[in-house]
């Protein structure tokens, strides 16, 4: 192979050698291993791989007239266009017939304050641990990693947040999480009975719903912030991180925590080898198994490094309210932050 490559792109792009050939040459994916990252969906030039759609169950369910909110991942801004926000989005959102929509970037916060509890506590008493958000990293731990399970945070994901609160104020609503992220999908299978999203789509199967409807997200005009600055960066690496400590200084809880910002399933691997031979310097470990965070997922609608300019952009419209006073409005004895 020194002239010709003969490996295929999707093995090539698996962090967790989850692919391999049969007697027929055919790919097959180990299930046990796999981490349903989709690096292999996108790196496939032949389209042969594919992520399950829930695009079809969504619009049989909003044609039946059931309460189906909408909630969008943190990384949409920038994904539509460089003037088209949030608030826009939502209203764009709602002429297809969802009942309402939800920024996931508002739990987020939550995850932020329950989160840097969880933190000061394995601080204080001398122990490492890790984030929960990314649902291919928690994969990763699981499946790869099972020795360090016991540092992960137990705090339920921004989307898990995001839902609970909706079905506490609406017994009834149907919760479907609209992302980047295709990890998320099986995320949903794995916790449908945890109370939080039912259904998952990719901003590429938002696109094509806008598209049949002829609903251009530019016309719309709406307004609407419904979480910190801090819960709308985590999309990107060292995003959770950010907001986990603000949460603890805006609580008077100031800790000097060494913090491993791993950006992509491999450095993730590296920092996961290290807890697990008790060689991590770090105190805190932020997994993001896409590179660069959410905003690198493989269902992006739009490029990463073309999106950014517009992000950054629309996110610095944002107000400057705390992430402790953004939660205010809301009553947290409601629902629980932890897996059940």
């Amino acid at each position: 192979n020194a002239i010709a490559d003969l490996m295929r792109p999707c093995k090539r792009s698996c962090s967790v050698d989850a692919i391999t050939k049969d007697e027929d040459n055919i790919v097959v994916i180990n299930e046990e291993k796999c981490i349903n990252c989709g690096q292999c969906v996108i790196n496939c030039p032949f389209g042969a791989l594919s992520d399950r759609s829930f695009m079809v169950d969504v619009i049989k369910l909003i044609s039946s007239g059931a309460p189906v909110y909408a909630m969008v991942a943190p990384a949409i801004e920038g994904q539509f266009g460089p003037d088209v926000s949030v608030g826009m989005i939502r209203e764009a959102v709602m002429k297809l017939g969802f009942r309402d929509m939800y920024e996931v970037s508002l739990g987020a916060d939550f995850v932020s304050k329950n989160e840097g509890q969880e933190l000061l506590e394995h601080y204080e008493a001398g122990e490492k641990m890790t984030t929960s958000c990314c649902p291919a990293f928690v994969s990763l731990i699981k499946k790869h990693y099972p020795q360090v399970l016991k540092y992960m945070s137990t705090t339920v994901s921004p989307m898990t947040a995001t839902g609970r609160l909706i079905k506490a104020m609406h017994p009834d609503a149907v919760c479907v999480f609209i992302g980047p992220c295709i990890a998320k999908k099986s995320e949903v299978i794995d916790s449908i009975t945890f109370g939080g999203a039912d259904d998952a789509m990719t901003y590429e199967e938002l696109a094509s719903m806008f598209e049949a409807k002829n609903i251009d997200p530019e016309e719309c005009t709406e307004t609407l912030q419904q979480g910190s600055k801090f819960g709308k960066q985590y999309s990107v690496s060292g995003g959770v991180t950010a907001a986990v400590l603000e949460s603890l200084k805006e609580s008077d809880n100031c800790i000097d925590a060494k913090v491993c910002r791993a950006n992509g399933s491999q450095e993730c691997k590296k920092a996961l080898l290290l807890m697990k031979v008790g060689r991590l310097p770090e105190d805190f470990i932020e997994g993001m198994a896409c590179d660069g965070g959410c905003v690198g997922g493989p269902s992006s609608f739009n490029d990463q490094m073309a999106s950014k300019k517009n992000r950054d952009a629309l996110i610095s419209q944002a107000d400057d309210r705390g992430i402790l006073d953004n939660l205010k409005n809301y009553d947290m004895d409601k629902f629980s932050m932890h897996r059940d």
